[in-house]
């Protein structure tokens, strides 16, 4: 068991090489709200891969994206209980993205590294908004209604494709930096890695490297998918996402044991959300 004491606080292990990072004091808020918001994110990648797991074993369920994770919480017991408490999971993870990129919590800095990442943080929180707002919508009842792609309106202009372009091409670029995170495992220094057993440790390295992987496969499908339709346009007038980028994935040869390892590969990330839920490190005032 590789772990050496580096002095004597109570987060300053050495595990295999990784470190607890100092980070910026924050309020006790920001903490409840980035615990709630991993939770919640995990729950949804959780069903998504499940669902694609279950399909490529033959034990039923579907190829779905995030929204359709949504809809199966809420055909469950206690439905729109269980979506209540994922809608505000979810907002609280938007609330917590933006924090991150207002108040700096991961100690990015002002430099053009550290501005990019904070964006990221921030273009982040608005996408969890839109699932959490769903989720919300569903809960409360009103999401029976149609639903078109939050994005197609950007096909109807020469401008729009252009934004619609450079999102792929940012998409895929997100795809490469979720390879490199993996590679390096640079996650691990967010956790309180005293607080954690050994085995809790190896999964937490396992699950993220495996999740993170399986994630930049889907990004760089969805981003390459993006940029097609930037420049083709679509039939149907929708913008893909990760349901598009599981059915091409089952589309190719051995398509369901693909499909399978991809399932597994996100039910790994939603472990990897749920021991940052438990384990992160906050620096609370």
């Amino acid at each position: 068991m590789a772990i050496t004491q580096a002095g004597t606080s109570k987060h300053s292990i050495t595990w295999h090489g990784f470190k607890t990072r100092s980070l910026p004091k924050v309020p006790s808020w920001i903490e409840s709200l980035g615990r709630a918001g991993h939770a919640a994110k995990g729950v949804v990648y959780f069903v998504v891969g499940f669902l694609a797991f279950k399909l490529a074993i033959g034990a039923g369920g579907e190829i779905s994206g995030s929204r359709e994770a949504i809809k199966e919480i809420g055909q469950q017991p206690f439905g729109r209980i269980l979506l209540g408490i994922v809608a505000i999971g979810l907002i609280g993870y938007t609330a917590w993205r933006w924090t991150q990129a207002a108040k700096d919590t991961e100690g990015a800095g002002n430099e053009p590294k550290g501005i990019c990442k904070r964006i990221g943080y921030a273009v982040s929180g608005i996408a969890y908004l839109s699932l959490g707002c769903f989720a919300g919508s569903r809960a409360l009842g009103f999401g029976s209604g149609s639903e078109g792609s939050s994005g197609a309106f950007l096909l109807e202009s020469t401008w729009g494709r252009v934004v619609l372009g450079i999102a792929g091409v940012v998409t895929i670029g997100v795809a490469g930096y979720f390879v490199y995170k993996a590679y390096l495992a640079s996650f691990m220094t967010k956790y309180r890695l005293a607080e954690m057993s050994e085995t809790a440790r190896k999964t937490a390295l396992n699950a993220g490297r495996i999740g993170l992987g399986t994630r930049a496969v889907a990004f760089a499908i969805i981003g390459g998918f993006i940029v097609a339709s930037a420049y083709r346009g679509t039939s149907d007038g929708e913008i893909a996402g990760m349901s598009d980028a599981l059915a091409m994935i089952a589309s190719q040869s051995y398509g369901k044991v693909l499909l399978g390892i991809t399932g597994f590969g996100l039910m790994c990330y939603a472990v990897h959300m749920f021991l940052m839920a438990r384990f992160r490190r906050f620096n609370v005032e």
